[in-house]
């Protein structure tokens, strides 16, 4: 059970490390505005290295756009749109190197609801040369556990 409670507490130090970032240039007088981008864009980069899940980043951006009446749902909409962002990229590398790829494919990406996949797909558009380099050794896109 301390095993447990140490790997948790040690689990989320990056989390840790930038809120007392965020707190130091806050008391530093940093202008709020300046610190708040970066805050959102480690919180990015904490969410695609799998420490802060979309949902939790998603509520994040809610509170902070003032949505403290109905969090979840706008955290929705938010993880809707992030989602769909990330299929629109990963198709858009793939277009832009000239790699062609499938109806199934589009369909599937824009039906993933698994940000690290995404991210992952991201990543392999980048050096894919045919669809199959994309999803080697990935269940379909189409959703997190596949068809």
């Amino acid at each position: 059970m301390a095993d447990e409670q140490d790997s948790q507490q040690d689990g989320p130090s990056e989390l840790l490390d930038l809120y007392r970032f965020t707190a130091v240039c806050l008391a530093l007088g940093i202008p709020p505005h300046k610190v708040a981008g970066d805050f959102r864009f480690g919180l990015e980069g904490l969410r695609q290295s799998g420490v802060v899940p979309l949902e939790d980043l998603a509520l994040v951006h809610a509170r902070a756009a003032g949505e403290a009446e109905h969090p979840e749902r706008w955290a929705a909409g938010f993880t809707a749109g992030y989602h769909s962002a990330w299929a629109a990229a990963v198709l858009r590398v793939l277009e832009a190197r000239g790699v062609e790829f499938s109806k199934h494919l589009h369909r599937g990406l824009h039906l993933c609801s698994d940000a690290d996949r995404l991210t992952r797909f991201l990543d392999r558009a980048v050096t894919a040369t045919h669809e199959a380099d994309l999803v080697a050794g990935e269940p379909s896109p189409r959703a997190p556990d596949g068809p």
